[in-house]
């Protein structure tokens, strides 16, 4: 397997650019339990931030199922590949398939933010150490439909 992580519902970030884009999340969420994709202006973000941010289509119907929108560069840079409009189903092999998914599972199901941390080895690349914070969006307030996200790997 590839993909090592741990779940951390509680948020405990260790990076300041991912507490930043979720001190941002948090700004725009306001009192509802998750913003919009219309609310997320990459305007209103440093651009030290822009290579980390991730954009996960959640589609539900038939079954859950998940399609990269937007990888940020530092991301593509540091797996050695870039997925952009590929579905999760089409690129992952079983084991990664389960492990990658089962993070964005998390947040679709609960509507809630996550915290996934650990090592991935994409591509023979040297094993990793990732961090990474998955954040609900939502049209209708109540399903999710994309996650928002912000990734930081330990590049040497």
């Amino acid at each position: 397997m590839e993909v090592e992580g741990t779940f951390d519902p509680g948020l405990t970030v260790k990076s300041d650019r991912l507490a930043e884009v979720l001190a941002y999340w948090r700004g725009v969420r306001g009192q509802r339990t998750m913003p919009s994709r219309q609310d997320i202006d990459p305007l209103h973000l440093p651009p030290y931030l822009l290579p980390h941010l991730e954009l996960i289509d959640v589609m539900s119907q038939p079954e859950l199922r998940f399609r990269w929108r937007l990888i940020g560069t530092h991301v593509t840079a540091s797996v050695g590949r870039d997925m952009t409009g590929q579905y999760f189903d089409e690129i992952y092999g079983t084991g990664d398939f389960e492990t990658v998914t089962g993070t964005f599972k998390w947040v679709a199901e609960n509507a809630r933010p996550l915290r996934w941390h650990g090592t991935s080895g994409f591509l023979g690349r040297d094993w990793l150490a990732y961090e990474g914070v998955y954040l609900p969006l939502s049209s209708d307030g109540r399903i999710v439909d994309m996650i928002f996200a912000a990734v930081h790997y330990e590049t040497n």
